[in-house]
């Protein structure tokens, strides 16, 4: 299992054959809206949970998973399910997860089985989305993606300037203390559709690279790249998120390496630049809203930020202690696979919490040992490295869209808390979405791979 046997065309991300265009029409449709219903579900299922269907907030959490079952028994059915490296090593590593949980750990059969659900059971999606959706489909979840950027942040606004206890706060279960964290200047974090504010930190990068890759592509027209992208900016203040800022940042200086490294610069593009900066500016920097946010946001960097030691100490520093630092003290065999998640601790111990770590290389090494738990974390060292990997080749082949989700789902990947079920979703998706994007020839003048 390396990075240069994840093949998927013509990236070579996914070890798997090129699929044939047939396989790309009636066979996979059934599993392409199923993969559809994913992604909408994941972006809603918070919202389910909050004020709808609060009384089935715990429930609720596994939404996706009969989901993501049927869409494996459809792929098999088709002999379109993938074996390759990640699926079969994934599949040993849940199985000696399972059983070190139950031998040597809580012995809790339920939560051993969460533990290798958070673990493993969505991860062959990443390929079976690479492999059925066509480039076609890719853009219509792109240009899908771009137009719902102005009503989320919409309802991003709302809930920055209602109180906590406005319907539109609730929090899990239809709690009235609310779902947003604690931001600056008596504002919170607004959690969008999602359960906390973890999820439009990790909406907005995959937003951002829709974003850029329709640009990329040369299928967002200016008025939609102003409308979009003023909601994207006006969206980073308004969280009050370093994350969601940190994140499309990222994202935006792929997007940009992609634009003039790639060889898609043109006059055309500066031109549809240059105005799009112009009506971003009258849109969203001189707004009563962007100001407002910016007050809160700069409030919180100061006091989150400098006040603590400066961008290197309370975030660089905090991103390799979350990492490297987990190493310290593990012994043994762990708590078993489940334990340090929120459902694990409601079963095992009556607490909400994240028993011993909170961090996720931490989660892995609490609960499954110091052998165990390096080897689950090499598994996502090189998942996400794969990935990067194959899409810096694909953009090298004139391919460059996967890059820009490559950017939003590399940290997501490598040490997103996939105990959480937004942050697991996220990770799934952004993957998938990269593998699909390699396929799109943007130095095709027609690319027959969009039929």
């Amino acid at each position: 299992m390396t990075a240069g046997n994840m093949t998927a065309v013509p990236a070579n991300l996914v070890a798997m054959p090129a699929v044939p265009r047939e396989l790309a029409g009636e066979q996979t449709r059934l599993i392409r809206s199923l993969i559809w219903l994913y992604l909408v579900l994941w972006l809603i299922e918070g919202g389910l949970r909050r004020w709808f269907l609060p009384g089935l907030a715990s429930p609720l959490l596994l939404i996706r998973d009969p989901v993501v079952i049927a869409i494996y028994a459809l792929a098999v059915s088709k002999n379109l399910f993938p074996v390759n490296g990640f699926v079969v090593w994934g599949a040993l590593l849940a199985a000696l997860s399972l059983v070190n949980a139950l031998l040597l750990g809580h012995g809790n059969l339920f939560v051993a089985l969460y533990g290798v659900r958070c673990d493993f059971l969505h991860v062959p999606l990443i390929f079976i989305m690479g492999k059925v959706l066509r480039p076609n489909d890719f853009i219509r979840v792109a240009k899908v993606a771009v137009w719902v950027a102005v009503p989320y942040t919409l309802l991003l606004v709302a809930q920055f300037y209602k109180p906590q206890d406005a319907w539109v706060n609730r929090g899990v279960g239809g709690s009235l203390d609310g779902a947003g964290f604690d931001g600056a200047m008596d504002r919170f974090r607004p959690p969008g559709t999602f359960s906390f504010i973890t999820g439009p930190a990790l909406l907005y990068p995959m937003l951002t690279a829709c974003w850029f890759a329709l640009m990329l592509a040369r299928k967002l027209p200016v008025w939609m790249m102003a409308a979009s992208g003023a909601a994207i900016l006006i969206a980073i203040p308004i969280s009050i998120s370093r994350t969601l800022f940190l994140s499309v940042a990222i994202v935006a200086a792929a997007g940009v390496g992609a634009i003039f490294a790639g060889g898609r610069f043109s006059v055309k593009l500066a031109l549809q630049l240059a105005a799009v900066v112009v009506i971003l500016y009258l849109l969203a920097g001189q707004s009563l809203v962007f100001k407002d946010g910016m007050e809160a946001f700069l409030a919180r960097w100061e006091g989150s930020t400098d006040d603590q030691g400066g961008f290197k100490v309370a975030i660089v520093d905090r991103l390799l202690s979350d990492l490297f630092g987990s190493f310290a003290g593990i012994k043994g065999f762990g708590q078993g696979t489940g334990f340090s998640t929120n459902v694990g601790q409601q079963l095992v111990t009556q607490h909400v919490g994240f028993g011993g770590a909170e961090s996720e290389w931490g989660r892995l090494l609490y609960d499954n040992g110091f052998v165990l738990g390096s080897l689950l974390i090499g598994y996502r060292i090189i998942l996400a490295v794969s990935l990067a990997l194959g899409s810096f080749r694909a953009w090298r082949g004139r391919s460059p869209l996967a890059l820009v989700f490559a950017a939003a789902c590399f940290f997501p990947i490598l040490n997103g808390q996939w105990g959480q079920a937004t942050t697991l979703g996220a990770a799934m998706i952004g993957a998938g979405l990269a593998l699909a994007a390699s396929k799109y020839r943007v130095n095709e003048k027609k690319n027959p791979q969009t039929r």
